[in-house]
């Protein structure tokens, strides 16, 4: 059993997580940057655990972003990065099927020492915590029957949603959840 402690905090993990001395740098130079940081979610939207990338089971690190004002226990955008003792790859995940989409807004690539992966990867997580995402409210008789996530900037995509959004469904209101662009600058 390893030393590293699961218990609380930022990046939480597993308890039958026993990561590698290079995992246990990783992370404890991830944490304290985290602790340090001021990132725009709370320590347990993170978490550690291992996953397979590349055939092998790897260090994986995640993010889980929510809307804060209607849906705080739902993730609407999770971000995740493996970690390979040299190596850091990654992006978005499925929020189901947990595979890794590296989408042009998401993804991280570097590679070096544990604690230099640990420093990029706490800056492109508060990065993460910062992307512009527009809560879009659709309503019959004045009432919300769904909602649907996006990214303000860029493409546009559609992160989540209550029910599957179709085309000429009723928009009510747009409002900016999370980031700090202006939806009409896009």
């Amino acid at each position: 059993m390893s030393e590293y402690d699961t218990s609380g905090g930022w990046f939480d993990a597993d308890p039958e997580l026993e990561p590698t001395e290079d995992g246990l740098r990783f992370l404890a130079a991830l944490r304290e940057r985290a602790e340090s940081g001021g990132w725009g979610c709370e320590s347990d939207d993170t978490y550690a655990t291992f996953a397979v990338f590349e055939n092998r089971t790897e260090l994986l690190v995640t993010l889980g972003l929510s809307d804060p004002t209607t849906e705080p226990e739902q993730h609407v955008l999770t971000v995740g990065a493996f970690f390979t003792g040299s190596r850091l790859v990654g992006g978005e995940f499925h929020d189901q099927l947990y595979t890794l989409e590296q989408t042009l807004e998401t993804l991280i690539e570097a590679d070096g020492a544990p604690e230099f992966l640990a420093e990029r990867a706490a800056e492109w997580f508060a990065r993460m915590t910062e992307l512009p995402v527009l809560r879009n409210e659709f309503a019959v008789d004045g009432r919300v029957v769904n909602r649907q996530w996006v990214l303000a900037a860029g493409s546009g995509r559609e992160l989540a949603a209550q029910f599957r959004v179709e085309p000429g469904d009723p928009l009510a209101r747009t409002v900016q959840v999370r980031g700090n662009s202006d939806p009409e600058d896009d």
